[in-house]
């Protein structure tokens, strides 16, 4: 375990007073965890990209077993953080994201790995300084720009990729970079497109063809060797015959009209302006960005646009105190807005779209005193909600955070933390948000005295690496989530967000790796156990049981040539719950979930410096089965079957 001149927590970086530019961002870049499996940065990275056949989030991040994806492609899936669902847990990419879903039968991430630097995983309520509603976990990405590809003495560069899959899809893409003193510059695009998949007993799952672009531009100006400044616009589409609720497939039930299938984009378009600055006397480092971002959803033939706006900006100051601590301080901002399609009048009110604005402070000190550090921080949130009925609330609350690490030697380390955090009320689904639904009135209010839901997260965990050859991470956490959101009917057609009880979860992480010379194996496991008001709570925006879940893989590189070659599994045991009573399993209304498990295996063969080879065979034993982080029931979207992937990137 590399032992710093600060000690710190993950993601938190120290920066001496009198560093150099490279040494600063040599430290940034260096995984220094001692948080157990709470955070882990560096998860995805450019390299680990460019070895993968993989287009989606979900296949990259199939080593880590407490996150889970459901099934479907794009958009039909749902992802879980510890068994949380979407409603309580985050995506960042460049420090913008929103809180709001646009369809309850919509996931409400758009996420194209091809235009990444790097992606970090955050598990369980974040530390004063994790941003505006850090209650329950968050994937934060950074989109690659100019200077991260360019090699040295390089002024421009180009990148290539193309790829098929047996299991009827192919994609391609193209990068260009370049660098003119000070100004850098890139341009991104990436395309995926898929037919209908079949699932592992041969089925062809209906209305799951779906096309993906994803674009990226980024400018860079250098101002001097201390600042720099960064202009990006990040467009994110999906587009194909989807099913209404994309999450089903009814044919499987005798069904198939009920999926009503029909032409649909959703699109993410984002624009992000960024200053980094550093060395600047009291302010060692310095982060600051503002966003504008908009999701549209239509239905061209029914001329059908739903929209949701995010207006945000953040600002993150680091000062170093002597050569053993650090504060952090800063500002996040963030506004939404959704707009449906249209907006009717409800006895005699005219409906408005919902609007949300939240403001958070934070200050968090991290303090080095010989073998611990100790991390203290507060934060203070605000947030003011209009519904579409017109109606307002607002509240502020304030969360302290506090941590511990205990180095005991250079190897062996132990850590504990108590972090609070509170999250703001959630619109109601965009698209459904007219005040009217099927033609009857459906107004969704907001209660007066509304509190934001409120978590607190106590952890404790340990990390071990032996020299570079085995590792070892783990955490058990305790959280619970007081005052839950969930709307209420007052009465026929009129709904409040009121505050609904409380959610526990509990669980562990524990993983391990071993490497020698060529040779690695790794595993890992994880479990949590989600309950509202002392029952088991089965859903996909609020938190799912999701079985036991075992992450293993083993892999041997070759030197000349340069092959990797290796095998991934992951496997899920089976569970059964009562979502109406205090027992798990046993009863009339038990869901049940079978077990499963699905093996990978991959060459990558890198022939030159420049170029990329990798094949896959994933699910290779062509296994049927349902992830358990979507919805239960035979109509939900089984899991692609047997798939040969294919992938080629070259870089010159």
């Amino acid at each position: 375990m590399k032992k710093a001149n600060f000690a710190l927590l993950p993601l938190a970086v120290f920066i001496a007073a009198n560093v150099q530019a490279e040494e600063q961002l040599d430290v940034i870049n260096v995984v220094s965890e001692n948080s157990g499996a709470k955070s882990k940065t560096n998860v995805i990275t450019t390299k680990i990209m460019e070895r993968s056949t993989e287009t989606e989030l979900k296949g990259l991040l199939k080593d880590e077993p407490a996150i889970n994806f459901g099934g479907g492609r794009g958009t039909s899936q749902w992802f879980t953080i510890r068994g949380m669902g979407q409603d309580q847990v985050d995506v960042k990419i460049d420090g913008a994201y929103t809180d709001a879903q646009l369809f309850h039968h919509q996931g409400r991430f758009m996420f194209d790995p091809s235009l990444l630097k790097r992606v970090d995983v955050q598990k369980g309520t974040g530390s004063a300084s994790a941003g505006i509603g850090a209650t329950s976990g968050a994937i934060v990405a950074e989109t690659v720009s100019a200077k991260d590809l360019l090699k040295e003495g390089q002024d421009i560069g180009f990148k290539v990729h193309a790829g098929v899959s047996s299991n009827s899809g192919w994609s391609k893409g193209a990068t260009a970079y370049s660098k003119a003193g000070p100004v850098d510059a890139l341009i991104s695009a990436n395309f995926v497109t898929e037919r209908d998949y079949k699932a592992g007993n041969g089925y062809k799952v209906k209305n799951s063809a779906l096309g993906q672009r994803g674009l990226l531009a980024k400018f860079g100006f250098d101002l001097n060797e201390n600042h720099r400044i960064e202009v990006s616009h990040r467009q994110e589409r999906h587009y194909g015959v989807r099913a209404l609720r994309e999450e089903f497939d009814f044919a499987q039930d005798n069904n198939a009209a009920n999926n009503a299938p029909r032409y649909r984009i959703t699109q993410n378009d984002t624009t992000n302006l960024e200053w980094n600055g550093k060395n600047m006397g009291f302010v060692t480092h310095a982060k600051a960005n503002v966003y504008h971002s908009v999701i549209n959803r239509k239905e061209p033939s029914e001329n059908s646009k739903t929209r949701l706006i995010a207006n945000g900006a953040n600002l993150n100051l680091e000062s170093a105190v002597g050569q053993s601590h650090l504060i952090k301080y800063g500002v996040n901002y963030r506004d939404q807005e959704g707009k449906p399609n249209s907006l009717t009048v409800q006895n005699g009110v005219q409906m408005k779209t919902q609007k949300k604005r939240d403001v958070g402070v934070y200050a968090e000190g991290i303090w080095g005193l010989g073998a611990f550090t100790l991390t203290t921080g507060l934060r203070y949130d605000h947030f003011d909600f209009r519904a579409m009925n017109g109606k307002k609330s607002h509240k502020g609350s304030v969360n302290p955070s506090v941590g511990l690490i205990y180095e005991v030697n250079n190897d062996l380390s132990f850590n504990a933390s108590l972090n609070y955090a509170t999250r703001s009320p959630r619109f109601h689904e965009v698209m459904l948000s007219s005040g009217s639904t099927r033609g009857r009135s459906a107004v969704y209010s907001i209660a007066s005295n509304i509190k934001p839901e409120k978590s607190r997260n106590a952890e404790v965990g340990f990390n071990y690496k032996l020299a570079d050859n085995l590792s070892l991470n783990g955490s058990y956490f305790w959280q619970t989530v007081k005052d839950t959101h969930a709307f209420t009917q007052i009465r026929p057609g009129f709904y409040e967000i009121q505050n609904a009880g409380k959610l526990r979860n509990h669980g562990y992480e524990v993983g391990a790796a071993y490497k020698y010379e060529g040779l690695t194996l790794r595993a890992g496991v994880a479990y949590s156990k989600p309950e509202l008001d002392g029952r088991t709570v089965d859903s996909t925006v609020t938190a799912i049981p999701i079985g036991r879940t075992w992450t293993t893989g083993v892999s041997y590189r070759f030197t000349q040539p340069d092959i990797e070659i290796g095998w991934k599994g992951r496997f899920v045991q089976h569970t059964s719950y009562d979502a109406t009573t205090n027992n798990r399993g046993g009863g009339a209304t038990t869901t049940k979930r079978p077990g499963y498990g699905v093996s990978d295996f991959y060459i990558t063969w890198k022939p030159t410096e420049s170029i990329n080879v990798n094949l896959a065979l994933d699910n290779a034993f062509n296994k049927y089965y349902r992830s358990h982080s979507q919805r239960a029931g035979v109509s939900t979207l089984p899991e692609p079957g047997r798939d040969i992937r294919l992938n080629v990137n070259y870089t010159f």
